[in-house]
């Protein structure tokens, strides 16, 4: 069975340790099902770091984090352990997430500080290493480098999303990773087609002839 967990955050700096997790949205999948969407607004803790410049790229405010929708850290994070409990065993070590996500690992070290934050170490029962993970922006330089597809004005998400013609509104979690799944499924297509092509030229030159 295969599970995927794709994963966004948006943050108020880029240390896991003291930058704010402010927004944490994803999906979950299984054996290319979606099964749930999840999208938590998080109130900052106590003495975090969240940088205007941030907020800014983010089209946030100040004011805006004080308002109900953001909640207190430890309420998301009981919620968002429940969903994984739901697809997840963590005392499988074999039963776990494939992660998925633009640049992911920035996520994954997020997520490892706010499960340390709320007193959990083992976020890796729930997920696999970041080193297995699913990442479009790994995949794409090697489509490039095979001239697969062009290289582009540079491999941001939205760069991306513009050469396929995927609808994105940059800096959302939740619309950076609704985005990002869309990606990967043309990434997919596209290793298919390939696939399918480098059968087809080893039956012409080999087998036909």
């Amino acid at each position: 069975m295969r599970k995927i967990l794709y994963i966004d955050s948006e943050t108020g700096g880029t240390n896991p340790e003291k930058s704010a997790l402010i927004q944490l949205s994803g999906i979950i999948e299984i054996d290319g099902i979606e099964k749930e969407k999840f999208n938590f607004y998080i109130k900052p803790f106590e003495n975090s770091e969240v940088n205007e410049e941030a907020l800014q790229v983010q089209n946030r405010t100040f004011e805006e984090l004080k308002e109900n929708k953001y909640v207190d850290e430890k309420e998301v994070y009981t919620d968002f352990v429940s969903i994984l409990d739901k697809y997840v065993n963590k005392y499988d070590k074999n039963d776990k997430f494939l992660v998925s996500g633009f640049n992911v690992n920035f996520d994954v070290n997020m997520l490892k500080a706010f499960f340390v934050r709320n007193h959990n170490p083992f976020l890796f029962s729930y997920i696999e290493s970041p080193t297995f993970a699913l990442d479009p922006m790994l995949i794409i330089t090697f489509l490039q480098m095979a001239n697969i597809i062009p290289k582009l004005e540079n491999n941001k998400l939205g760069t991306l999303c513009k050469y396929f013609n995927i609808d994105f509104q940059a800096h959302d979690s939740l619309e950076d990773i609704v985005a990002t799944k869309k990606l990967i499924k043309k990434i997919v297509s596209i290793l298919e087609t390939c696939k399918k092509w480098t059968y087809y030229r080893f039956w012409k030159t080999y087998i036909w002839e």
